[in-house]
């Protein structure tokens, strides 16, 4: 049987058109229907949903629309799934706690689905012109989204994110400027096929990573990261630790491949050291939740680096590190949530108790906790001991030797919040109330099984990520 990539298209393009749709559906039909204001989350939770059904067997072949523009392949498949299903799980976590006002939650829910198309079609872009415009419309997005309060904490974190993210913008379009005078094409493809770079068109792809290097924050790129996911929602504190990073990463992997040595590679080993370094010694300071789980979202940025180096078998490992990786991020955020009484997020010593009053609560944050910090049997173990078996396999072994001590030292700053938690009781006397599960805890609970079971039954997700590996 002949394989028809017409429908397959029309049946993966649907998706991105509908969730545009409802994007728009829900900024613009409250303002003529006023008896559709308040639902404007479950519309849009309702489109996530009908989206993934339009997903649908990945082509055997890589396919390319819009001049190579976009390519749709079952890497790119992988990927939007992913992208869906964190869209999914943000919105989930805002029915359960608005994190906007009700007159601006239209706005909310549309800056939301623009950034997730964003996210898209920069996860399968062909092309650098593509990568950026569809980075932009990721980041703008976040930006309002970070300030939609309209408080001091929120609208210091947009400034700061925005103010660092436009210039991390400005590096990249000079640095497409650049290879757009050397070279006739800016696809990947043309690009690897012309390298070897001469000195202009390496300071050119510098510039381009540099600007990638923002989103993903590896170190010294990571300036926005503390104040950006203290000062904004922890909702969106969420998104932006999953998806935003998820985005950055692949960009960053897309760069990566083109070189098989020289400088460029030699630069990306000195930036994972540094952040992984870095980031970890940083954590150990921090009393912030929040600002705990920002340096460590910087500090697997350099984990995840590390995999880079790993060839085919450290593609494969990036893949199944991003939603094992989402999925504590976005529980650990969970429960942030839950706990939190001010928009900066609970003090790691106000879980003190909670695992005495809330003990389902307590040990999902500690599962997430420990699989971030690479303990097993949780999914993270085994997301780290991908990523750096590619590493060592490929002969990076100084490399992956930092990149384990600075893990041990994770395990401090991730146990601390464990011990509060189990061992100490709250300074001011007051209990964690128990309240009613709702869509958070709920959210919580689903995140926790899956690093679990991510974990015990690893097989099948690696499975799907060496599957879609092999079209990268």
């Amino acid at each position: 049987m002949t394989f028809d990539p017409v429908p397959y298209a029309a049946s993966a393009l649907a998706g991105p058109l509908l969730l545009t749709l409802a994007a728009f559906a829900v900024l613009l039909l409250p303002l003529f229907f006023k008896t559709l204001r308040g639902t404007q989350g479950l519309v849009s939770l309702g489109a996530v949903l009908v989206t993934l059904v339009f997903f649908r067997a990945a082509p055997p072949a890589q396919l390319a629309f819009f001049s190579g523009a976009l390519n749709l392949s079952p890497l790119s498949a992988y990927l939007w799934a992913f992208a869906m299903g964190v869209l999914a799980l943000f919105i989930a976590l805002s029915l359960a706690r608005p994190a906007a006002p009700a007159e601006h939650e239209g706005e909310y829910y549309f800056l939301a689905s623009m950034a997730t198309i964003g996210l898209m079609v920069m996860m399968a872009a062909g092309d650098l012109f593509t990568a950026f415009i569809a980075l932009e419309l990721l980041s703008l997005p976040v930006y309002a989204l970070a300030g939609i309060r309209r408080s001091k904490p929120g609208l210091e974190a947009a400034y700061k994110y925005f103010m660092l993210g436009a210039f991390g913008s400005g590096m990249t379009v000079l640095g497409i400027a650049v290879l757009n005078a050397l070279y006739p094409s800016l696809d990947f493809v043309s690009l690897k096929a012309a390298l070897p770079a001469q000195p202009l068109a390496l300071a050119g792809f510098l510039l381009v990573i540099s600007g990638f290097a923002f989103k993903t924050a590896l170190v010294p790129f990571h300036m926005w990261v503390p104040d950006a996911y203290e000062g904004a929602p922890t909702q969106v504190s969420a998104f932006m630790g999953a998806a935003v990073k998820a985005g950055g990463v692949v960009l960053l992997w897309r760069l990566f491949s083109l070189f098989d040595g020289g400088p460029v590679r030699e630069i990306f080993w000195w930036l994972t050291v540094v952040t992984a370094v870095f980031a970890n010694l940083a954590a150990l300071a921090q009393n912030g939740l929040k600002r705990l789980l920002a340096y460590s979202s910087i500090a697997h940025a350099g984990y995840i680096a590390v995999a880079f180096f790993g060839g085919t078998r450290g593609w494969e490992a990036v893949l199944y590190y991003l939603p094992v990786y989402a999925m504590a991020t976005i529980g650990a955020f969970g429960v942030t949530l839950i706990l939190e009484r001010d928009e900066k997020g609970p003090k790691i010593d106000d879980l003190a108790g909670l695992g005495r009053t809330r003990p389902w609560l307590a040990a999902a944050m500690a599962a997430f906790m420990f699989s971030l910090a690479g303990v097993p049997p949780l999914a993270g173990f085994f997301a780290k001991f991908y990523a750096f078996a590619g590493a060592v396999a490929s002969g990076y072994t100084s490399l992956v030797v930092i990149a384990v001590l600075m893990s041990a030292v994770s395990i401090y700053y991730y146990l601390r919040v464990t011990v509060v938690m189990y061992m100490k009781v709250p300074a001011n006397g007051e209990d964690h109330p128990a309240g009613a599960p709702g869509l958070a805890e709920a959210v919580v609970f689903l995140m926790a099984a899956g690093v679990l079971l991510a974990g015990l039954f690893s097989r099948p997700l690696l499975a799907l990520a060496a599957e879609a590996a092999r079209w990268f």
